[in-house]
């Protein structure tokens, strides 16, 4: 493989300068877009100065080598481009990041020439999605600003990581569920077993129930939410000797994959430990790292945005509560599997933030459609950027 070093050469801006192609093509993307669905003007600021972004994070806001997993989907890319790896060879591949480098290789941009070039191709598909999601009339007036101004997904977003690709699948798989369309939502979802298969057996079962109770219509209804979550609770008990070893594997080797010693990590204990943790562990996940845990500039500010995240995920809920119950109770459900699970295994602060954001965003996305929140307060004389689909849902 030849040296990709060379890149870093020509100094600050020069490495910038090789990526102006990339960012130009995510500009137009969301002029073009933009002009031809009639997005509003402040909306499409906010998508152009998201393009920005990949040039500030790595080397400007923190070190390129904070998240050196980076390093390595830029080289995944290039070693596909240049044909000394095969997409056939990457997909077949148990290495996680030479799948997502295929999945990436994939999208129609200038060969990357450092960390920085991949996310311009994360943005695209950032953007991408935006565009989707309005088309398909998932936005509602509290969500598209949540979705623009949500600073844990403006950050992965635009880093030359594998979050976008997955939080991009993600969301398809649930948009086309939502529309009863099984063919397209499994091959949104299919990618995932590949790239994170924690994701893919999280969204499965739920993606299942949907299309099951038609949730986005009719709801699940709270009895059923709860039948449903006291067999998962029984289920968890009677798979306790199993899971156990599993769980306390998983926790060790993320800990140590994140810096850790192992020696350092609680290991769970028994049953009634697994069942206590599994419930507990779902609301901590969601908040952490907590203000007084913060060990550095970054995480503080990360604490901060939890507690505006978490004001912000009360407020929906609340109102969807008193709207549609029986369709808030099947994504509290979703909330509470998705964050028990990692809650489980994840320590680290970072990889906390890293993993939960495209759960909370589905989440918000997700709850504001099916139950039509326009407002995070009941207030009257506010105008609203609500789509027909809401409306629909009335």
């Amino acid at each position: 493989m030849s040296d990709l070093n060379w890149i870093y050469t020509h100094g600050f801006l020069g490495t910038r300068f090789f990526d102006l192609p990339s960012f130009l093509i995510c500009l137009l993307t969301v002029m073009i877009l933009g002009y031809k669905f009639k997005i509003p003007h402040k909306y499409q600021t906010i998508l152009a100065l998201h393009c920005f972004l990949p040039f500030v994070l790595n080397d400007v806001l923190f070190n390129a080598t904070y998240m050196p997993d980076q390093f390595r989907y830029w080289r995944g890319v290039n070693d596909l481009r240049s044909g000394e790896l095969g997409v056939i060879e990457a997909f077949k591949s148990s290495d996680t990041v030479l799948t997502a480098s295929a999945l990436l290789a994939l999208i129609p941009f200038p060969t990357p020439v450092s960390i920085i070039s991949l996310g311009f191709y994360n943005t695209f598909l950032y953007i991408v999605l935006f565009f989707i999601l309005h088309v398909k009339k998932i936005f509602t007036n509290v969500s598209i600003w949540f979705y623009l101004l949500f600073p844990s997904a403006a950050l992965y977003t635009a880093l030359s990581l594998r979050e976008t690709l997955i939080f991009f699948f993600m969301i398809l798989t649930i948009v086309y569920a939502r529309e009863s369309k099984v063919f397209k939502s499994i091959i949104c979802i299919a990618p995932l077993y590949l790239i994170k298969f924690q994701n893919f057996f999280i969204l499965g079962p739920i993606v299942l129930l949907y299309f099951i109770f038609s949730v986005a219509k009719k709801g699940m209804g709270v009895a059923k939410a709860v039948t449903i979550g006291v067999i998962g609770l029984i289920a968890l008990l009677l798979s306790a000797p199993i899971a156990i070893p599993l769980v306390n594997k998983f926790r060790v080797a993320m800990f140590v994959e994140d810096g850790g010693k192992a020696e350092n990590i609680t290991l769970i204990t028994g049953a009634s430990d697994f069942v206590f943790q599994g419930l507990t562990s779902a609301l901590y996940f969601l908040s952490k790292p907590l203000p007084w845990e913060a060990s550095s500039a970054l995480q503080l500010i990360q604490s901060v945005e939890n507690l505006a995240v978490l004001g912000i995920l009360f407020l929906v809920t609340r109102q969807a509560w008193r709207k549609f119950p029986d369709r808030l109770t099947f994504w509290l459900l979703f909330m509470v599997l998705a964050m028990s699970v990692y809650g489980l295994v994840v320590a680290n602060y970072g990889t906390a933030v890293r993993y939960r954001y495209p759960f909370v965003m589905i989440y918000v996305l997700f709850v504001c459609a099916d139950c039509n929140i326009t407002k995070l307060r009941s207030t009257k004389g506010t105008k609203n950027y609500t789509q027909p689909m809401s409306k629909s849902l009335d």
